[in-house]
C-alpha cells in the first residue's frame, strides 16, 4: 500500500453542457462530479496537468481541496477519449474515513520470470480484486508473488495489507497454471462429443416428425 497522499485543488462549476465542457478542456481543465451519500452531487473542475501526474500513480483514492476543505474521495469512473488522448470527465465518490468501504484494486503478478511452471502457462483469472477496508487503508495495487506457484493461487493465499480483507470467496482463483496439452485434450473431448450431440438432435427431430404424421 502506498502511504502517499495525493491532493488536487478543484473549483466549482456553474455552467453545464457540451460547450462549457469543451471550453474547460481547452483551458486544460477537466469537468468532474463529486457524489456524496445523502447529499447533492457537486459539479467541479480540476487541472488536467495535475490530474495527469496523479493518474500516473494508478491511484484509486485522492484528496480534493474544495473551498479550502479537504474532501477524501474514491475515483469511480474516468471517461477518456482514446482517439484524441484526453480525459473527458471524472466521477468521484466522497467517503467517510472512519467507515469501511468496498472497492476494486488492480492485481499484478510479480516474480513471474522466476516461477517454475513445469511446462505450464501462468494465467490470471482476476485482474481486479474486490476488497473491504477503511478508505485510508485502501491499497493502490495488490502485488502477488507467483514465483512459488504450483497449481493455483486463491484469495485465501493472498497476503493483503493490514486492515484489508478480500470481499470474494476464499476459494476464488486469482492465478492458475494451465498446461497446454491438458487444454488441448479437453478441447478434443468437447469436439468429439459434438457429432454425437448432433446425431441425437437429428434422431429427436425424426421421431417428432413421425409423431406428427400419425
Amino acid at each position: 500500500m502506498s502511504n502517499a497522499k495525493h491532493v488536487i485543488a478543484v473549483e466549482a462549476r456553474t455552467e453545464f453542457g457540451d460547450n462549457p465542457s469543451r471550453r474547460l478542456r481547452r483551458a486544460s481543465r477537466i469537468p468532474a462530479v463529486v457524489y456524496s451519500k445523502g447529499k447533492e452531487a457537486r459539479a467541479i473542475s480540476l487541472s488536467a496537468d495535475e490530474w495527469k501526474v496523479i493518474a500516473g500513480h494508478g491511484v484509486n483514492m485522492i484528496t480534493l481541496i474544495e473551498n479550502g476543505k479537504e474532501v477524501p474521495v474514491l475515483v469511480k469512473e474516468v471517461q477518456i477519449n482514446h482517439l484524441k488522448d484526453y480525459v473527458v470527465h471524472i466521477d468521484f465518490m466522497e467517503v467517510d474515513l472512519t467507515a469501511e468501504i468496498e472497492a476494486n484494486v488492480p492485481v499484478h503478478a510479480i516474480n513471474a520470470a522466476d516461477a517454475s511452471l513445469h511446462g505450464g502457462v501462468l494465467e490470471q483469472a482476476v485482474h481486479e480484486l474486490a476488497v473491504t477496508c477503511r478508505p485510508d487503508c485502501l491499497p493502490e495495487i495488490i502485488k502477488v508473488d507467483v514465483s512459488k506457484i504450483e497449481q493455483t493461487i486463491t484469495a485465501a493465499d493472498l497476503v493483503l495489507p493490514e486492515g484489508v480483507k478480500a470481499a470474494v470467496p476464499a476459494d476464488t482463483i486469482i492465478f492458475a497454471v494451465a498446461f497446454p496439452q491438458e487444454k488441448a485434450a479437453a478441447e478434443g473431448e468437447e469436439g468429439a462429443n459434438e457429432p454425437e450431440a448432433i446425431n441425437e438432435k437429428k434422431a429427436e427431430a425424426r421421431a417428432a416428425a413421425k409423431e406428427a404424421k400419425k
